[in-house]
């Protein structure tokens, strides 16, 4: 039997302004708190067992109350950095701001320099800073002592979401332009034998407006974390450097040096942590290495990708309506929103992609909900005939 024209134009007039709702819901961002709550109850139900790539030399608490007061002097990393280039490990990142130089004793960061040319394999941090309050933003590197030494540079801003939360990472970013890459990707430069990486990402879009005063992100990239804070190998700062810690645990691998203890260093709030415990820095930058070796990082769909994903889910329930058991609304709603849902985690799962499904499942459950209604004022109209 061939399908009554008007009914097929009121459905396509229906997923007509089903699509041009959708569009102003994705416009405006209107779903995206509710799309973030989703993603997060998602990533913290999906961790998963480290590799041995990774390790961390935390200075933790026990470093503190055995090595003293923050700062600890140059000579000390240089000690550690000793350690680590006798362990064979594969290359090292430092999280440690060390922008200003030891005026008092020059033959500290003299020491750590010659520490990081012997190693050869050392990226430093680089980080955007105003020297006063309200003033211009300046990069700020490693002294140029121990600059010069260093085998690569990689910038530690964590990518913080308007909700404080972090889910993801820059990949590069940059004073005026995107050039630094992330400090977890310029460690993962530093070892010659490795190729350098193709990871599809979120590209800017407005690169025409780049400003010299201004810190500029490009290339962003969700992390699949292992799960909340301490789920990487950690050795603490003071052991390795007391010679308490076996080589053949650091053989091979990449190395970060950085803050867990608490009040010191950055503690973040990760869609891993649930809001329960704070993530290192260091550990963030482990989490994005890692993501790295495994080619494991997720890819936000840009707003093209979303629409074209929304407005096909669209047609469902206009597809499903009438088909034999599929003649109750509520029958409908649970089929098309689980749809939703399950395509969202099918795409990050199977494709690596985060499609957000809330825009969509509004707009379904707006569209269910005014159409149940309207059949039952017919229902009611026909009855009192």
């Amino acid at each position: 039997m061939r399908p009554d024209p008007l009914v097929v134009l009121g459905r396509v007039l229906t997923w007509m302004i089903g699509v041009a709702s959708l569009t102003l819901i994705m416009a405006s961002g209107a779903a995206t708190r509710l799309d973030n709550t989703f993603y997060d109850l998602h990533m913290r139900h999906w961790s998963y067992r480290t590799s041995d790539a990774v390790v961390i030399v935390a200075v933790d608490a026990k470093s503190l109350s055995r090595l003293g007061n923050w700062p600890w002097p140059r000579a000390v990393h240089a000690r550690l950095l000793d350690r680590l280039t006798d362990a064979g490990v594969r290359g090292v990142g430092i999280d440690i701001t060390m922008a200003e130089p030891d005026i008092n004793h020059p033959e500290n960061d003299r020491a750590f320099a010659q520490a990081i040319r012997r190693n050869g394999h050392v990226a430093m941090p680089v980080f955007a800073e105003a020297a006063e309050l309200g003033g211009t933003l300046e990069e700020m590197l490693p002294t140029q002592e121990i600059a010069s030494e260093a085998s690569a540079f990689g910038h530690v801003d964590a990518a913080k979401d308007d909700d404080g939360v972090i889910r993801g990472a820059y990949l590069k970013a940059g004073l005026g332009r995107p050039y630094w890459p992330a400090l977890a990707l310029a460690v993962y430069g530093v070892d010659r034998k490795t190729q350098k990486p193709v990871l599809p990402s979120l590209h800017r879009p407005d690169t025409d407006m780049e400003s010299p005063y201004q810190w500029m992100r490009d290339d962003y990239v969700l992390l699949h974390f292992a799960g909340p804070a301490g789920s990487f190998d950690q050795v603490s700062y003071v052991d390795l450097l007391d010679g308490h810690v076996s080589p053949a645990l650091l053989n091979g691998r990449w190395v970060f040096v950085g803050a867990t203890a608490s009040g010191l260093g950055d503690l973040l709030d990760t869609s891993a942590s649930g809001g329960d415990e704070r993530m290192p820095g260091v550990e963030y930058q482990a989490n994005l290495l890692e993501s790295i070796e495994n080619a494991s990082t997720l890819t936000p769909l840009n707003f093209t990708g979303q629409f074209v994903i929304g407005a096909t889910l669209l047609t469902l329930p206009l597809l499903l309506y009438g088909l034999p058991g599929f003649r109750q609304m509520w029958t409908i709603a649970l089929v098309t929103l689980l749809a939703c849902f399950g395509t969202s985690i099918a795409l990050l799962r199977m494709e690596g992609w985060w499609w957000p499904p809330l825009a969509c499942v509004i707009v379904m459950t707006a569209g269910l909900g005014v159409f149940s209604a309207q059949r039952k004022l017919k229902d009611r109209h026909n009855a009192s005939r």
